[in-house]
């Protein structure tokens, strides 16, 4: 097993390409992505029905929540993985809890764009670096999930950056991180109802917020947090630590994947190859009747079509793909169909066959039959399966609030990187 001597050094050495000096231009443009796919994401979020107990609840807990970072960071979190529409990294979701954190402290000490952007590509990258390094067995994963784990630590190391931290004081928040980041768990979510609360990323971004304050203030957390055989991994519910350094030679934000559909990564693929040939079928004016999905057992978890509650949805792949074929728009009218809504009709016409080959074939009703081989997901680089640059820009001009876009795009303009974007965080603190 691979314990390297010092870890928390080694992450932030690797840490220092995003804390000053010289952007790299295509990580700097794959951040600003990520900060424009994150927006949309909570902008879609703040209008569902399943996140109204989440701004209940904070109202009454901290009435003048814009004022709190503390409250604006768990809103941000919560809101922007609602909808399961938000980023992937190696099975995480950075974007919330990283981009809720940064943000919400930025408000706060008005940082510049460059500060936020800054703060976000590190968080993102001790993401990546922490994920991967604890990656379980195969044997270890099957048993407890720690999908979410170090989006405290990760979101922790962003707002540090940001803010511009030194080492000292970076080790220190890491520290203080660990103690307040959450416990692995066993993937519950494959049973239904799917509960609204699949991650609790809110608390991942807020508890990064209290993490850097405290540590400020003075607070001490874990010491040695990250080392040896007593290392945070276990904690994170693994049987090792495996460090490669390979892995680190490309960013994280460059290998994060932005979601075509709001459901669960695993999915994406499959619901990407049916779009596809959704295309051959309208230019026919045809209509489907028979699915046949060729994949592993694995994925049989996926193909319950019974709807209990609006999160079932990201994880049934005969509602997903009854909703494709029904035309309904991805985003938030996927998660207010109702169980007996007509466009989920096409249910009853899908059929998993269990198979090492993953494959998906459509048969119509004129007798066409067509049919594609389906690559298995590279975990590693997401980036391959997800949206390019023209598709996030498109999310988010069809999802974020007018406000909140206007806010965005006077932040990201390039003769104001280091002003101050005080039309996003006035946008932000109205929740627009």
């Amino acid at each position: 097993m691979d314990h390297p001597s010092k870890v928390s050094t080694q992450l932030i050495s690797h840490l220092s390409q995003f804390r000053d000096g010289e952007w790299n231009p295509q990580v700097r443009r794959r951040t600003e992505l990520c900060l424009l796919d994150s927006l949309a994401c909570y902008s879609a979020g703040l209008s569902l029905k399943n996140f109204s107990p989440t701004a209940t609840v904070a109202s009454n807990l901290f009435p003048s929540s814009s004022d709190s970072p503390f409250a604006a960071a768990y809103l941000y979190g919560q809101a922007a993985n609602m909808l399961d529409y938000d980023d992937t990294l190696y099975l995480s979701h950075p974007g919330s809890p990283i981009i809720g954190a940064v943000l919400s402290v930025g408000a706060r000490e008005r940082l510049s764009t460059d500060r936020l952007l800054r703060g976000i590509a590190a968080g993102y990258e001790a993401n990546w670096f922490l994920t991967t390094g604890a990656a379980p067995s195969r044997e270890r994963a099957a048993q407890v999930r720690s999908v979410g784990v170090w989006d405290t630590v990760s979101a922790s190391v962003g707002v540090s950056v940001a803010l511009g931290h030194d080492d000292e004081l970076l080790e220190r928040v890491i520290g203080v991180a660990v103690a307040h980041s959450m416990i692995p768990y066993t993937a519950k979510w494959y049973e239904r109802p799917v509960p609204a609360m699949k991650n609790n990323l809110g608390w991942a971004a807020a508890g990064a917020v209290l993490s850097v304050d405290l540590a400020l203030a003075g607070q001490t957390g874990v010491t040695n947090a990250l080392e040896g055989d007593t290392g945070m991994w276990r904690m994170a519910g693994s049987d090792r630590w495996n460090s490669d350094p390979s892995r680190l030679t490309r960013p994280g934000v460059l290998r994060t994947g932005f979601k075509l559909f709001p459901v669960c990564w695993h999915l994406q693929g499959f619901l990407k190859t049916l779009s596809e040939l959704l295309v051959s079928v309208a230019a026919a004016e045809d209509e489907v009747v028979s699915v046949t999905l060729a994949a592993p057992r694995d994925i049989d978890r996926f193909c319950q079509w019974d709807i209990h509650a609006p999160a079932d949805i990201a994880f049934s792949l005969p509602a997903t793909f009854s909703l494709l074929i029904s035309h309904v728009e991805p985003g938030p009218q996927w998660a207010a169909v109702s169980p007996e809504d007509d466009r989920l009709r096409y249910r009853k016409i899908f059929r998993h066959e269990v198979s090492e080959n993953r494959a998906l074939t459509l048969k119509t009703r004129r007798g066409d039959v067509l049919h594609a081989a389906i690559e298995p997901p590279d975990y590693f680089n997401p980036d391959g399966l997800g949206l390019d640059e023209e598709g996030v820009l498109a999310k988010h001009e069809r999802l974020t609030a007018a406000a909140l876009r206007d806010g965005a795009i006077d932040a990201l303009a390039s003769c104001r990187s280091c002003a101050v974007p005080n039309r996003l965080y006035t946008a932000l603190a109205s929740r627009a």
